[in-house]
This record gives structure tokens, C-alpha cells and sequence, in this order.
């Protein structure tokens, strides 16, 4: 991997994003099928919840290796996706109340013809999410022009 062209993950903060999100996963999932999510959200906040957020933050990679973007990501399922940057149709910004509170961004990196509603990545905790999107963007416009013309 080119260390030069990854993207600095703020780990500390993501960390904490995953943590809470799981927390409430666990409640509403808990309280709507068995009633219990309360209990089992304590739980989990004061076992496995810190190290596995923390680990979670930790495997995140995200790097630009030439017309490609890799993203590496799982603790115990990993995934390792290579996005051809002339099929990105658009990357977007989202930052929830969850996000925002840990501030953070999420990255949506959307493809054209999967026809999905669900992003083909997200790039949770990018330090400088702006330029990141701007990087991303403009390394897709110069390889849509490479398949293009043929360069």
C-alpha cells in the first residue's frame, strides 16, 4: 500500500461513533424483538462494546492506488473493496446527529449501474472530509478521461 496516497482516519473519533451506534442498534433492535435491548446495550457497553469499536476504527484503510480506491475495512468479517474511479457517479458528505455529535463525516462513495440505493462505500472519520470528496472526484474526472480517450 502507498502510504502517500492514504487518507488519515481520525480513529479516536470514529472509534467513538461506532460505539454509540451500536449501543443503539442494540436498544432499538433489543426493545422491538425481545424487550431486554436495555439490558443487553449495558452489556455490551462495558465488555466487548470499547474493544471492538477501538478495533473497528483501527482496520479502517482508505487509499487512492492510481484509478482505483481501496477500502479495507472488519474486525472479524474482513472486506477489502477496489472501486474503479471512472465508475464513480458521485461522492457525498453526510453527518447525521450521531456524526455530528463525534464529529465526524461519512463519505458515500456512489457508483453508476449497480443499481442500488446503498452507497458502494462508506469512508467513516476522513480528517478534511472536503478535501478528501474533492480529491476523490477529481481522480475520477481524470480517469473517466483516460477511459475516454483512450490515454
Amino acid at each position: 500500500m502507498d502510504k502517500a496516497n492514504e487518507f488519515a482516519v481520525q480513529r479516536e473519533a470514529t472509534a467513538r461513533y461506532f460505539y454509540w451506534a451500536q449501543i443503539l442498534i442494540i436498544i432499538v433492535v433489543g426493545i422491538w424483538f425481545l424487550g431486554i435491548g436495555l439490558a443487553v446495550a449495558i452489556l455490551f457497553a462495558f465488555t466487548l462494546g470499547p474493544w471492538l469499536s477501538r478495533r473497528q476504527a483501527e482496520a479502517l484503510r482508505y487509499w487512492l492506488d492510481g484509478s482505483t480506491l481501496r477500502v479495507d475495512q472488519g474486525v472479524f468479517f474482513l472486506k477489502r473493496k477496489a472501486i474503479p474511479l471512472d465508475r464513480v457517479a458521485d461522492v457525498v458528505l453526510v453527518q447525521g446527529p450521531l456524526l455530528r455529535w463525534c464529529r465526524i463525516w461519512e463519505l458515500r462513495v456512489q457508483t453508476a449501474g449497480t443499481g442500488q440505493a446503498v452507497p458502494e462505500a462508506s469512508l467513516y472519520g476522513v480528517a478534511d472530509p472536503d478535501r478528501v470528496r474533492d480529491v476523490l472526484l477529481r481522480a475520477r474526472d481524470e480517469a473517466a478521461t483516460r477511459t475516454h480517450y483512450g490515454v
